[in-house]
């Protein structure tokens, strides 16, 4: 689907500015009332832990409990039904949180956030880019010093072919010193705005269980095959012995396979990658900050990455009439890092 592969990571890096608002902002009255404050608090710990309908009932709750004026719960539900893949919820939450909000900051991450959410959605392109871009226009009148804001609108910008104004609220958001990796990817958006029109994978950095460590930016120039999976996954355990065709078929200098699991039981976990002798790189993403920058949602999910960082594919589940490899070939194929002879 065009709008999973082109737009998933923009929207994922986006809300996680939504999120970490919403684990940062305190209501006035929360100190008096505490049945308030948990129920809240419940709604920020299960969007952590990516529990949807936990966190959709928390928000909801505490929300009444505040007689729907609570800008914080509606902003928490608009995350929370994105992620279960609810849209309207979503917008319908942002406007919501729009009209009950009671600070600026408040009312600059509701339009941030339908923004992101109008980006993610299934509006044709020649919707969804303005209005996100009008939703990201009210943020930075707002918050003018804010650099995300300026950042989003520049993404937008950059989406609809405007690449001068792009350019001029990049230099905004660089100006405003904003932290790693956002000063990055604005830095490399002004150097190439092409860069903006592609599926840009987000920057990662993560420690493997033999002890090894990997970034996106550590593996520029090699092609990069993301599998999130689980061992109480059927699909996942019987795709192993395709993974380990896939490393024998590819060498290691030039492609890189890196499963990043979803176990909760680390020791389940170890003792089944041990048994299989699944030695390539493993990655327990035990608090779910891979799937949730992925925004992934169904196991296994492949995501292969090129020498550029670009997203060159994503898929998910398995095929029990075609290979992983077979499913990656063309893709693989057509990546100048792997070389002809490796595709015999």
């Amino acid at each position: 689907m065009r709008v999973s592969l082109v737009h998933t990571c923009f929207v994922a890096v986006c809300l996680f500015t939504a999120v970490t608002y919403l684990c940062s902002a305190q209501q006035s009255v929360s100190a008096a009332n505490p049945e308030f404050e948990h129920e809240l608090q419940r709604g920020r710990d299960a969007l952590a832990g990516q529990k949807y309908d936990e966190a959709v009932d928390a928000f909801k709750k505490a929300g009444k409990l505040q007689k729907g004026n609570c800008a914080d719960c509606d902003l928490g539900l608009a995350v929370a039904y994105f992620r279960k893949g609810d849209q309207r919820r979503g917008l319908e939450s942002c406007d919501t949180a729009l009209a009950s909000a009671i600070d600026d900051r408040t009312r600059a991450a509701a339009h941030l956030l339908k923004g992101n959410l109008l980006i993610g959605s299934g509006l044709p392109d020649s919707e969804r880019f303005p209005q996100a871009e009008r939703e990201y226009r009210s943020a930075v009148a707002i918050v003018p010093d804010d650099p995300v804001a300026h950042l989003n609108l520049a993404k937008a910008l950059l989406k609809q072919l405007k690449d001068q104004e792009a350019i001029v609220e990049l230099q905004k958001c660089v100006a405003l010193k904003p932290p790693e990796p956002l000063l990055s990817d604005a830095k490399k958006l002004m150097e190439d705005p092409s860069r903006g029109r592609v599926a840009r994978a987000p920057d990662f950095h993560l420690t493997t269980v033999q002890g090894q460590e990997f970034s996106l930016e550590d593996l520029a120039g090699k092609v990069v095959v993301l599998d999130f999976w689980a061992t109480w996954c059927p699909p996942c355990r019987e795709s192993v012995g395709e993974l380990k065709d896939l490393t024998r078929k590819y060498p290691s200098d030039k492609m890189v396979l890196i499963s990043i699991s979803a176990d909760r039981d680390a020791s389940a976990w170890r003792e089944f990658v041990s048994k299989k002798r699944m030695d390539w790189p493993q990655y327990l993403d035990h608090q779910g900050r891979m799937r949730q920058i992925f925004a992934v949602r169904a196991f296994p999910t492949y995501i292969v990455i090129d020498g550029e960082g670009v997203i060159r594919q994503r898929m998910s589940g398995l095929n029990p009439q075609e290979t992983i490899v077979h499913r990656l070939k063309n893709t693989l194929s057509a990546l100048p890092t792997l070389g002809a002879k490796n595709q015999q």
